[in-house]
């Protein structure tokens, strides 16, 4: 920690620790988090971060003026907590203000310091990083819509003001998550929606998955295609869920939430409890898949199909049993195994949960093995070929959204 040339004196006449430098900042070298990689985004002039048209020195939305590059970031005429508390906001407010391109180690750096600088009085940042004190939204919101897309999404990213952001807020509360959600949702940015779905930060496993599950395996991936040709907003989801059968059995639920075609989903599997019994819910002990919409996505009809291939160990069957038939013709050829298909259309369109009761809908199948499952009722049994060696189920969901008809092809 750097402090002034003149330490700033608390009430009681101790110094007040202060975040470092322009100088320390700009040399200051960011910690590693999980969607770090070698390329950095361009740091920001220092000039810019203290000119009068930067942010920073702007008083009418921070009230700071420019300093000197040998002054520290916090220049408090009193250390109290609510000068701290409003200082770090209008700071963080300036932060989000910025054009993503500019987010560099010394606006990492400046955020880094009002989170030594609550600490040092007693305070928590991620409580203030979690107010909606930007236009009525979390800064994690603005840094998520003002975010550029991505010209390849399935690279890890250097660390930005997001990344920080998100870490310097954890844990996040129920509300902070639905902000988040929603800037995702507003963007349509699936890949970055998966790659938070996927942090512990964001999305933290069930106590019974953390068991299940632990770091050496990957989680669950989802990818999104969105179907061009037509106007009937068609979409591919494709999954792959790990350790399927012990969750089911365990958890009794997977949860695969994705973005497509300006909507929030989620696809389930569950096993239906006589602890969340619901009158349109099966019996308890059956396995069964649900499609719904998820919060601020707009109301829809949809007609999809859940489709499970063979993994390619199993994508054959073995001949059938020796018998006469085999004995004058021989044992036969292998035959290739079908894929496992089930149509989830809506009877009605579907709406995300709102206030009331009634306000939410699904559409469900049931995996109990009758003919309306396609076969899917095979996955809950042991040793099911449906489901790779490695315990990971493999599917995908085609989907169109548009009322359903007697006889249509999914995509």
């Amino acid at each position: 920690m750097i402090l002034n040339d003149k330490p700033v004196e608390s009430v009681e006449g101790t110094p007040l620790d202060a975040p470092p430098s322009y100088e320390a900042s700009g040399s200051a070298q960011p910690a590693p988090n999980a969607f770090s990689d070698s390329k950095r985004p361009p740091p920001i002039p220092i000039a810019s971060v203290a000119s009068g048209s930067s942010s920073f020195a702007s008083s009418s939305s921070s009230g700071l003026k420019s300093a000197p590059a040998s002054t520290s970031w916090f220049n408090f005429a009193s250390p109290t907590v609510r000068q701290v508390r409003t200082t770090v906001l209008g700071l963080v407010r300036d932060l989000v203000k910025l054009q993503p391109s500019d987010h560099s180690v010394v606006a990492i750096s400046i955020l880094k310091s009002c989170a030594d600088a609550c600490t040092s009085n007693g305070m928590s940042i991620n409580t203030i990083l979690q107010e909606k004190s930007v236009e009525g939204h979390t800064p994690l919101y603005w840094a998520i819509v003002k975010r550029p897309a991505e010209s390849h999404p399935e690279e890890p990213q250097a660390e930005d003001l997001l990344t920080t952001l998100l870490t310097l807020s954890t844990p996040l509360s129920a509300a902070t998550m639905s902000d988040v959600r929603l800037a995702c949702l507003l963007t349509s940015d699936q890949a970055l929606f998966q790659r938070l779905r996927n942090s512990p930060e964001f999305a933290p496993l069930s106590p019974t998955d953390e068991m299940l599950l632990d770091a050496t395996i990957p989680p669950d991936d989802i990818t999104v295609e969105n179907v061009s040709g037509g106007d009937e907003g068609a979409f591919i989801m494709d999954f792959a869920v790990v350790r399927f059968q012990k969750r089911m059995l365990v958890s009794k639920s997977v949860v695969l939430d994705f973005i497509a075609r300006s909507r929030m989903w989620r696809l389930s599997f569950n096993v239906s409890t006589a602890e969340h019994r619901r009158p349109y819910l099966p019996p308890a002990g059956t396995w069964y898949a649900s499609l719904s919409l998820l919060e601020n996505s707009p109301p829809t009809w949809v007609d999809s199909r859940l489709l499970v291939p063979p993994p390619p160990e199993s994508a054959t069957e073995p001949p059938g049993e020796p018998g006469f038939a085999s004995g004058l013709f021989g044992p036969g050829k292998p035959r290739a195994r079908p894929t496992l298909s089930a149509r989830m259309k809506a009877t009605e369109q579907l709406r995300a949960p709102g206030r009331g009761p009634g306000h939410r809908n699904r559409v469900i199948v049931l995996l109990d093995g009758a003919d309306g499952d396609g076969g899917l009722g095979n996955l809950q049994y042991a040793g099911c070929p449906y489901i790779a060696s490695d315990e990971t189920l493999r599917g995908r969901l085609e989907a169109r959204l548009a009322k359903p008809e007697a006889d249509c092809i999914i995509c």
